[in-house]
């Protein structure tokens, strides 16, 4: 069950796992651009894991681009 966010929350996507959620929470340890299981990775494994994860999304949407091209021929 999702918290119904207040005007000064909003829903976001942690950049090192693509999990949503909400920011700010109150006692939360979750920043801007990381969920509260994120923060606590190293920052350079945190990096890491970025720079994977942007890929992934790449890889997906050109998936998803080849896959509704009609084939040629």
């Amino acid at each position: 069950m999702s918290i119904p966010t207040t005007s000064s929350q909003r829903q976001r996507t942690c950049r090192a796992c693509a999990k949503k959620f909400d920011y700010p929470v109150k006692g939360s340890a979750s920043t801007r651009h990381h969920c509260e299981e994120c923060v606590a990775i190293p920052p350079d494994t945190r990096k890491i894991l970025e720079r994977l994860n942007t890929r992934v999304t790449q890889l997906e949407n050109q998936l998803r681009r080849l896959q509704a091209k009609p084939p040629a021929g």
